[in-house]
């Protein structure tokens, strides 16, 4: 886990081989520092900052180390250029990379603040008018246009549904990863291993599309819940439990 405070972790390596001292000498150093991170949404106070991790692999039949002890690459122009494009290359990806994670970030918290919201507001509304609760679901689903998959714990009971609103199958594996064995599943899981008490269950399923999946078994809830199979783009993952 990288430290979310203090510089960038930098791993040097030449020709295979970790370089452990003189980094402040170091023409990789000296690179990393005169790159401008800012512009890929990086911190940066000479060099970066956060929980970013720099590996730089220079390799050749004669790298020019500053010393004897080959401890620093010499500052070379030639080697210079190509590392500060590499590196440019990298933070140019990162920053896409961390710009698309925010966003399924945020559209994950509208998915949870609207699946966690509506079927209150629905609850409400029936106390006060005295009539039966409607179903939420399609208007969840007429929202996210996705297969949506939520998972709550209520009185010992987890559940794990799933509500496919696109316009195909809905072929998927479910891992979930919690302290609960889930002996009783309904449906079986597939597949169950036991690590270090953390329970590892997979299912494998198809859900047509306007079709609705229920996974059930008693257990505390918690863990982690992960869907593959599918495009992230197509599906939305509501933990309630979290």
């Amino acid at each position: 886990k990288l430290p979310a405070e203090g510089n960038a972790i930098i791993l040097r390596f030449a020709n295979r081989v970790p370089l452990m001292y003189q980094q402040g000498a170091c023409a990789i150093t000296d690179c990393i520092s005169r790159i401008n991170w800012k512009s890929y949404n990086i911190s940066q106070q000479g060099l970066p900052t956060g929980p970013v991790l720099i590996l730089v692999h220079v390799a050749s039949t004669n790298v020019p180390f500053t010393s004897e002890s080959k401890d620093a690459i010499a500052s070379i122009p030639e080697i210079e250029k190509e590392v500060i494009l590499a590196l440019q290359d990298l933070g140019r990806d990162l920053k896409l990379f961390v710009s698309r994670r925010d966003r399924n970030k945020l559209s994950e918290d509208r998915a949870r603040a609207v699946c966690a919201i509506i079927p209150e507001i629905a609850h409400k509304v029936s106390e006060i008018v005295e009539k039966p609760v409607v179903d939420t679901s399609p208007i969840e689903g007429r929202l996210m246009r996705k297969l949506i998959v939520k998972k709550w714990t209520n009185d010992g009971k987890v559940t794990i549904e799933l509500a496919n609103y696109s316009g195909s199958d809905g072929e998927l594996s479910i891992y979930e990863i919690s302290a609960d064995p889930a002996a009783d599943a309904e449906p079986k899981a597939d597949f169950t291993s036991e690590l270090d008490g953390q329970f590892t269950k997979v299912w494998k399923l198809i859900v047509p599309p306007k079709e609705t999946s229920r996974i059930t078994y008693s257990g505390k809830g918690g863990g982690i819940l992960e869907i593959r199979g599918i495009d992230d783009a197509k599906k939305m993952v509501v933990d309630l439990d979290v």
